[in-house]
């Protein structure tokens, strides 16, 4: 990876969908060679790469809270 970011906008509004695999064809491509040469979004995806499998771990209960003391 370069210590510069590469020209163009950067993806890390993105990545939440990009884990999901919620992004077009051509967008998710597009956030991937991104991830190969910045830095700040590569450190940024790795903090939320794991999202799906966390969630595969969650009940139903856990995302919708306990409202009861």
């Amino acid at each position: 990876m370069t210590a510069a970011p590469p020209p163009g906008p950067h993806v890390r509004p993105l990545l939440g969908a990009y884990v999901l695999s919620a992004l077009a064809p051509e967008e998710d491509s597009r956030v991937a060679a991104h991830l190969r040469t910045c830095d700040a979004c590569a450190a940024a995806y790795l903090e939320v790469a794991e999202a799906p499998s966390l969630l595969a771990l969650s009940s139903e209960e856990d995302l919708l809270g306990d409202d009861e003391p």
